[in-house]
């Protein structure tokens, strides 16, 4: 008869264990498969712009960096919200990261949509609080990008 009681006890906490399991809710995504965001970030977006080399716009790299090979990296100009809600910015463009160098390099000069998110939104809204030229926009995380025209 102990034998039986064991057994059925048993059973009965294996059910239960089941049961509690069973109601959990779903797990939530890795953090690595969700945009990495700041404060005050504006989530998902499309951003239409012109797309340039930092060192072709005046006063973001001085010439002898340019003249280098250090160009750093690349900006959307002149951007407009296509999907989602920009950060303001006194500037109207952003620092283009999170896609290929390379891929990026074959799109300058052109009007592009870049789907992505906003990072490092803290520029915008706080000038006091930024450094030197390389870090004082707004960064558009992309994932994706197009272009809409060939000139800008």
């Amino acid at each position: 008869m102990g034998t039986h009681l064991t057994a059925w006890t048993l059973a009965g906490v294996l059910a239960m264990a089941s049961v509690a399991t069973a109601q959990n809710s779903p797990a939530q995504p890795p953090q690595s498969l969700r945009p990495a965001t700041t404060q005050g970030s504006a989530g998902i977006a499309t951003v239409e712009g012109c797309l340039v080399r930092e060192a072709d716009v005046p006063g973001r790299l001085p010439k002898t960096a340019a003249a280098a090979g250090v160009t750093g990296g690349y900006l959307l100009t002149r951007a407009k919200m296509i999907k989602g809600t920009a950060p303001a910015t006194l500037t109207g463009m952003y620092e283009v990261e999170g896609i290929d160098d390379g891929q990026l390099a074959s799109y300058v000069g052109q009007r592009v949509q870049i789907d992505g998110w906003f990072d490092e939104v803290d520029r915008a809204a706080s000038p006091a609080g930024r450094g030197g030229a390389s870090d004082d926009l707004v960064d558009l995380r992309g994932s994706a990008i197009r272009a809409i025209a060939k000139d800008c």
